[in-house]
């Protein structure tokens, strides 16, 4: 049944009900019936009522101060889809609909904010302009997160840009593709997620090594186990490889050039080997603070080879806190890719040597460049001595069996040479003719130090990298008599 009474109201009582007369469009009945509602609830419980009302007189109050505690420290997660429909509910067939619900909610305690949405159709839109205007930020980006989750699902809409204004937060939204739509959404409102999702999976570990890093003041390098386990043992590669392609979630040769840098600088900066990298078309700078020479040229190393697995070829210069690495000239890509295409022999002991003219030849069109050549001899050198061990079935080198290989090689750089132990644990040799390196009017030290790399990477290879060397070669450049010497020192 329905009674129908006159009511008299003054102004101030109607501006009381303002809020609630928007709620209802108008709809005094509406208004009426919620009135009669609230004052139900408060006649059961009259004193709870009086101290929600003298709460809220209040500019801060426990759950005022509560909500806003808690919104500022979910910034960069994403509420749950469960979430999202809680608070917008079923009754969303258009942005009208969602605008609507969303000012209902805008308008109820503590929140204090008003939506508006613009755009080009009301019920399959290609684009949308959200404004969120509030008196809290933290509120009014948490609304922006609710919005965006239903407008992803709902409508296929993906955030193309946010801005803040006086306090109010913009949005604008286009269609796109799903993977886009929701790179975006994470990049806006849910770059957190994942870290405080291990954050509370491991909360152990993560307190002791955030406690740990900084306490160390972030001077710290962090690497995968398969990159330490390289470092213990011999026959070092410095690849890194595996944790790059899980990071950037695709293997090494598919990632585009200017993502891969980008994603390498990220990953070493964080990681802590290095401070810093400058990109640009015609070099990458390094910037780092190792001291050890050997350290450094190793580090300098890795980006070549990093880069080379990618599809590009660099040369490096190595100095005292910074690596400048440049791209090679067609011919050094061309040098490179033939070096990696010699294919392994037959003969335990193969003729190498015209595949070594052929390489030094090409060298001399290659702009100077130490790094470069030694890494182009240490390509060289391993595919030899590899190809040595397969034949020759050596599973361990001791002094003597390296000695009859070393002249071997000897034999196959033409050289006049002689291997002998000095004591039980140094081997020594001497090379009193190199024509590769000496003629009879100079050294070529281009040739001479692709020599020497062949044999840094010979000695490397069969006992690891921590054995002493020392190459001291003769300075007297029309001497035929003066050899040059290699002095090995083995572990005892």
């Amino acid at each position: 049944m329905i009674l129908r009474k006159n009511i008299s109201l003054t102004d101030d009582y109607l501006k009381k009900l303002d809020p609630l007369m928007q709620k209802h469009n108008g709809n005094l009945s509406a208004v009426i019936r919620e009135v009669i509602d609230l004052a139900d609830v408060a006649f059961q419980d009259p004193d709870s009522v009086k101290k929600l009302i003298s709460g809220l007189k209040k500019e801060q109050n426990l759950t005022s101060s509560t909500i806003v505690w808690a919104l500022k420290n979910l910034e960069g997660r994403l509420p749950d889809e469960e979430t999202v429909h809680n608070i917008l509910g079923n009754n969303i067939s258009s942005l009208s609909d969602l605008e609507k619900r969303l000012n209902e909610l805008g308008s109820e305690v503590y929140w204090g904010m008003s939506i508006k949405i613009i755009s080009d159709n009301n019920f399959q839109p290609k684009n949308a302009t959200i404004s969120i205007d509030g008196k809290n930020p933290h509120a009014n980006r948490y609304m922006a997160s609710v919005i965006a989750l239903l407008a992803a699902k709902k409508y296929d809409l993906g955030i193309s840009e946010t801005r803040n204004i006086n306090g109010s937060l913009e949005m604008f939204l286009i269609n796109g593709e799903k993977s886009w739509i929701h790179k975006k959404i994470l990049e806006n409102f849910g770059y957190m997620d994942e870290v405080y999702t291990e954050l509370h999976n491991k909360p152990d570990f993560w307190n002791f090594l955030i406690h740990l890093y900084s306490k160390m003041n972030y001077d710290m390098s962090v690497m995968p186990k398969q990159l330490f386990e390289e470092i213990q043992g011999a026959g070092m590669t410095y690849k890194i490889t595996n944790c790059i392609e899980r990071f950037c979630g695709s293997p090494i040769n598919q990632i585009p050039q200017e993502d891969f840098l980008k994603n390498l600088k990220v990953l070493y900066k964080n990681m802590g080997f290095i401070e810093d990298m400058d990109i640009n078309n015609e070099s990458l700078i390094i910037h780092h603070k190792f001291s050890n020479p050997v350290a450094i040229g190793k580090l300098a190393n890795n980006f070549v080879e990093l880069l080379h697995l990618n599809g590009s070829t660099y040369s490096s210069t190595a100095g005292e806190n910074l690596i400048v690495l440049k791209p090679l000239p067609e011919i050094g890509k061309i040098l490179i890719r033939m070096v990696e295409d010699i294919k392994t022999r037959g003969e335990p002991v193969a003729n190498y040597y015209t595949d070594l003219l052929n390489i030094l030849k090409m060298l001399k069109n290659v702009p100077s460049n130490d790094e470069f050549i030694r890494s182009i001899g240490n390509k060289f050198g391993t595919k030899i001595i590899e190809n040595y061990k397969h034949n020759k079935k050596i599973s361990g080198w001791d002094p003597g069996t390296f000695m009859k290989y070393l002249q071997e090689m000897s034999d196959i750089l033409k050289q006049d040479s002689k291997w002998s132990n000095v004591s039980e644990n140094i081997i020594c040799g001497k090379i009193s003719n190199c024509p590769l390196v000496k003629t009879d009017t100079q050294i070529n030290s281009n040739n001479c130090m692709f020599i020497q790399s062949l044999y840094d990477i010979w000695i490397s290879n069969a006992f690891g990298d921590q054995i002493e060397r020392v190459h001291n070669i003769s300075k007297n450049t029309l001497s035929e008599i003066e050899p040059c010497e290699i002095y090995i020192a083995l572990k005892s």
